[in-house]
């Protein structure tokens, strides 16, 4: 039988790993692929299914290894990431919701309303913090949900 040709093979691959880098569950059923192919084959090493799968063997060894760990394929499941911590901290958070009640103009800014300018300006003056416009911006959106929450 003849090959197939896979038509725009780049594009369909950069779709697939970008399938499986965006869900965790695509993730952890790549891994159990990669794991039973590993076992399935003795002549697969570590370097091969890096090169088949467009993983780094060192990740693959490490799978392999928390697997041989804890005996338990779940190991291989993504954990949630906390991300950076904030540089500001909660007593803070909770002062600026204070100070957002009231006119910037009252804090010596510019402007009738906060926004993400004003409001990098006033965490530099007070808190000694220095704050970008865009970070401040999404720090309205997690102070006005959290008050909409509790809310």
């Amino acid at each position: 039988m003849k090959r197939l040709v896979l038509e725009n093979k780049d594009d369909i691959v950069n779709q697939i790993r970008s399938y499986l880098d965006s869900n965790s569950e695509a993730k952890f059923i790549h891994r159990l692929q990669v794991i039973l192919l590993f076992a399935g084959k003795e002549d697969e090493s570590c370097d091969s299914l890096g090169n088949l799968f467009g993983n780094s063997p060192r990740s693959i060894s490490t799978w392999i290894k928390k697997v041989n760990q804890t005996g338990d394929i779940d190991s291989l499941r993504s954990k949630p990431h906390s991300g950076r911590p904030s540089r500001l901290s909660k007593v803070q958070k909770e002062e600026l919701q204070m100070v957002m009640q009231e006119l910037p103009e009252k804090w010596g800014l510019q402007g009738k309303r906060w926004n993400g300018k004003n409001l990098s300006s006033y965490i530099s003056q007070h808190y000694g913090i220095t704050l970008e416009v865009r970070s401040c911006q999404r720090l309205f959106h997690e102070l006005f949900h959290q008050k909409d929450v509790a809310n």
